[in-house]
């Protein structure tokens, strides 16, 4: 399914660089963000926008802590050097955090209101041109029309040489493009990053066009050419490189195996078939980073490894960052409880058809179906938009609001956002997601639906004009 909608909303949490890393590469603790206040603060305190990210992880959101009315902190685990953003005012403001580290972040507000922000941390250099890092993002990750000049128009690839030739042009011409709007070292840094991560989603996503109804082995060897002489782009050090790992094991095309049925020395084997020699000397970090990746995303819906799959864990991986991690990620998981709103994969992922089944569970309820994405940006916009809705029907307890997502959604910030927003939140397969846009003759998020009483589709919307307005009369028609 494509969906048209990304922007820059949530995607700040990629900045990412090579130089100044002082992290040792088997520290693994918690990082804290202290926040002190000063001047005419506000009694609470709230960044529109506060999260991190990091290259085994992605996204997700952070919660803030209040220490006394000047004074708040956030905590978290952190395995690698981690990027985090937080929005002031409608000001950005992005840096990095080793792991046992603590950074301070002194916000004075004066009496209208206004901030400045002082940064006491290891990475000043990216805090204060994190302007700039925002353009880079706007204008090459997403691509800005009004100053690409990369991509060319009307031109169709014929093989994977092609497109090898391709990406060096593009990522030629935008390295030319980050030169002529960054001039701090660290941050040119960043922008190449950048490039590298969206050059490579680009040529992957090009796969199903280039390879439809080849063999099984020449879609390999199209991984193995495209990869060639990259594999050490995509390391701990880029937090971004959490989003080519990730594409790989979504692909539909390698069909690469589940991670805990086969266990970590078939899967790799299975990844030399086919990389082949195309990784070099980054071919066992690369299968790491991807295998560690891999064991992620069997703890989402807060599941646990098995002894046996700790075990495969600790004698598999030679870095003891990897083995402590994902140790202790399932450790929390086993201590953490589910909230009753949150629905995980609850269906049979071998069963595409749910739609029904999850309208049934709240029959003879109007239903408002938000359907949108992580990393999605209207679609998170979107959220503030229709608060006072939900405030409006708060009491009616025959008006639900439904949020549906599938897999290509950051499960940590799924999870963050559902603790956030009230309603019933599903988290569904990709493949059962499409039979739903497919049925509806959906095409891209944010989405809204109205079911009625009866179960029947009254409404079905792709970000409609005066939002309020339109979700408020369709939820009024119907009671």
């Amino acid at each position: 399914m494509k969906f048209f909608f990304l922007t820059l909303t949530l995607c700040f949490y990629f900045l990412g660089s090579q130089q100044a890393i002082g992290q040792k590469k088997e520290e693994i603790s918690y990082s804290t963000i202290l926040f002190q206040l000063r001047g005419s603060y506000p009694k609470n305190f709230s960044p529109e926008a506060f999260g991190r990210g990091n290259a085994l992880e992605g996204q997700s959101l952070l919660k803030l802590e209040k220490l006394n009315d000047s004074t708040y902190y956030s905590a978290f685990l952190n395995p690698v050097i981690s990027n985090y953003f937080l929005t002031l005012n409608k000001e950005y403001f992005s840096s990095y955090i080793e792991p046992n580290k603590t950074d301070t972040i002194k916000v004075v507000f004066d009496m209208n209101n206004k901030v400045k922000v002082e940064y006491y941390g290891d990475y000043k250099t990216l805090f204060l041109n994190s302007d700039q890092y925002a353009k880079i993002m706007k204008n090459i990750f997403f691509i800005n029309k009004e100053v690409d000049t990369w991509s060319r128009k009307n031109f169709n690839l014929k093989n994977v040489n092609e497109l090898v030739e391709y990406i060096r042009e593009r990522t030629a011409k935008k390295n030319n493009y980050l030169y002529s709007i960054a001039d701090d070292p660290m941050v040119r840094s960043v922008g190449k990053e950048v490039i590298d991560i969206s050059e490579m989603t680009y040529a992957m996503g090009m796969t199903e066009v280039l390879t439809k109804d080849a063999m099984q082995e020449n879609r390999f060897a199209f991984y193995r050419t495209i990869f060639q002489n990259r594999a050490g782009l995509f390391n701990m050090n880029r937090p971004m490189s959490e989003i080519v790992f990730r594409k790989l094991l979504n692909d539909s095309i390698l069909n690469l195996p589940n991670i805990v049925e086969v266990g970590p020395y078939k899967y790799q084997d299975y990844l030399d078939k086919i990389f082949g020699n195309s990784l070099g000397k980054y071919r066992k970090d690369f299968f790491e980073h991807l295998i560690a990746v891999a064991y992620l995303e069997q703890l989402v819906g807060g599941r646990t490894f098995s002894p046996i799959q700790q075990f495969d864990i600790l004698s598999y991986f030679d870095s003891n960052m990897y083995k402590t991690f994902l140790i202790r990620k399932s450790d929390l998981n086993s201590s953490v409880p589910i909230s009753k709103n949150i629905n995980y994969l609850p269906f049979d992922a071998k069963n595409d058809d749910v739609f029904n089944s999850i309208v049934s569970k709240y029959k003879n309820k109007v239903i408002l179906i938000d359907y949108w994405a992580t990393w999605c940006g209207p679609c998170i916009t979107s959220f503030e938009t229709i608060k006072p809705l939900k405030e409006k029907y708060k009491d009616n307890k025959d008006v639900i609001f439904l949020y549906l997502t599938d897999e290509t959604s950051n499960y940590d910030l799924w999870k963050s956002y559902t603790e956030k927003l009230s309603g019933e939140h599903y988290y569904i397969t990709e493949a059962q997601l499409k039979l739903i846009f497919e049925r509806n003759k959906m095409n891209a998020i944010p989405h809204y639906m109205l079911v009625d009483r009866n179960g029947t589709i009254k409404y079905s919307e792709t970000f409609p004009k005066e939002l309020y307005k339109t979700l408020d009369s369709w939820i009024g028609s119907c009671l």
